[in-house]
């Protein structure tokens, strides 16, 4: 084989490589997986949702958030006066539910009051509180529903990397996909191992941190509060005194379990924390009591 041949044969290689990629790029657009929601870094709370944007994930599951990253189809100036959702993912709903199937979204047409989801994908106690009290009029709120579950208790997110909270929109989306997975499966064949940034170490000491900086919080709420012991699948809440060390911060504080729930069981999950639409109903309609009366205009 001649020098020219090999160089031919590369060249042809190449492009087909080329014209590989780019059908699997403009395929993983079409079908819509680049539909996630983008984050910015706040000083607050460490990260938020971007403010002002919408999509579809997969073209499915629909999702918006205003100005303030706040999950929701109304825009939202101030939390005063309205009922605050409080927590992480969880409340949130990630890409695998429909912006109408959110505990929130559930809890506002059941009851008619003006729901605010203030939430976040992988966030702790510290960074929730945090990402509350940086909105204006979060003390007048007509109740907060503070959404808790264990693997926030010991860990703070730090938001490290742009393949697991992006900022902007990747340029190669199928490159991007493939970083994203190595990057978070670290599999055997990768070379270049602890590079993945954790939400840890592990620190019980942020407890206590968490339980005073709640209440400072928590005598400044105009409202109502309660707390949502969510389990994580298979897990018992009792077996986690600190659920109700939480909910002790403020006399008269609700407190709800959902895993304790009539009908709760595996098939209220998404995953091994997420509950689906079947388990944000649930939710909802346990919330749903410890709420005050909706005003008439």
């Amino acid at each position: 084989m001649t020098g020219r041949t090999l160089l031919d044969l590369l060249a042809v290689a190449g492009a087909l490589g080329l014209i590989a990629l780019l059908a699997v790029e403009i395929g993983l657009r079409v079908t819509g997986i680049g539909g996630f929601p983008l984050f910015v870094r706040d000083q607050r709370s460490v990260y938020r949702m971007a403010s002002d944007q919408q999509g579809r994930f997969r073209r499915r599951a629909r999702w918006r958030y205003g100005r303030f990253g706040i999950r929701t189809d109304v825009d939202v100036d101030t939390l005063a006066g309205k009922v605050v959702v409080l927590g992480d993912s969880v409340v949130e709903g990630g890409l695998h539910l429909d912006q109408s199937e959110t505990l929130a979204a559930v809890l506002e047409r059941e009851t008619g009051q003006a729901i605010c989801p203030v939430a976040c994908h992988g966030w702790a106690l510290d960074n929730e509180l945090g990402a509350l009290t940086a909105l204006p009029g979060w003390a007048q709120a007509a109740a907060l529903v503070w959404v808790v579950n264990s693997g926030d208790f010991d860990t703070v997110g730090q938001g490290e990397s742009e393949l697991s909270f992006p900022t902007r929109r990747p340029l190669w989306l199928a490159l991007w996909l493939a970083r994203r997975h190595i990057y978070r499966t670290q599999p055997r064949w990768w070379p270049v191992k602890g590079m993945l940034s954790r939400p840890g170490p592990y620190m019980p000491e942020m407890r206590e941190a968490a339980l005073a900086r709640f209440a400072q919080v928590a005598p400044q709420i105009a409202g109502p509060i309660v707390i949502v012991a969510h389990a994580q699948r298979g897990e018992d809440v009792d077996g986690e005194p600190f659920f109700r060390r939480l909910a002790q911060v403020r006399p008269g504080t609700g407190f709800v379990a959902p895993s304790r729930l009539p009908g709760w069981g595996d098939d209220c999950y998404l995953d091994f924390i997420h509950p689906n639409a079947r388990g944000a109903r649930l939710i909802a309609d346990a919330i749903a009591p410890f709420l005050p009366a909706r005003e008439e205009a």
